[in-house]
């Protein structure tokens, strides 16, 4: 890895090995980025989560810490860890120990079983007695008003016809 990355090639640097160690999924918490962006890397730098970038002349230049640190912080807040604590743990190691941190984590994920599949949530729409409609929640229309409603005179034609007799 290159030790002088700039901002937008350390959050690449940090999405690629996120996926790559399956820790890019693992992000439960709907207000957790998945991978950091620049906003949030600078945000981290701010509060002690990720050591400054080195300076060289007007331009900053990120490195192997960082992105292990980076690393590290996703990897806690994949487990549910809140900031404060993750200062705790990150804050003034060195990158063998953050090596070994990310390992650790990596194992204990590795063990923790699946969460369960998420239970899928339907809409029911009376359309007269003995016939329902059923929605999918959050669904939305995939195709224009006329080809949705072909499609539901196919099926409605389709159910009918066995009672033609």
């Amino acid at each position: 890895m290159n030790d002088r990355l700039t901002l937008e090639e350390l959050c690449a640097e940090v999405a690629a090995e996120l996926d790559r160690r399956g820790l890019r999924q693992a992000q439960e918490d709907g207000r957790v980025t998945p991978a950091p962006d620049l906003r949030t890397v600078r945000y981290y730098a701010t509060f002690g989560l990720l050591d400054r970038p080195v300076r060289e002349g007007r331009e900053v230049r990120y490195g192997r810490r960082h992105l292990l640190q980076l690393l590290v912080v996703k990897a806690l807040q994949a487990r549910g860890v809140p900031l404060a604590e993750i200062q705790a743990h990150v804050y003034g190691r060195s990158n063998s120990e953050l090596e070994t941190l990310l390992q650790a984590e990596e194992a204990a994920r590795a063990l923790r079983p699946s969460p369960p599949p998420t239970a899928v949530v339907w809409r029911e729409v009376p359309l007269e007695p003995g016939l329902k409609l059923m929605i999918e929640e959050g669904w939305a229309p995939g195709m224009s008003p006329d080809a949705l409603e072909r499609k539901v005179r196919e099926a409605l034609s389709a159910l009918a016809a066995p009672y033609r007799r």
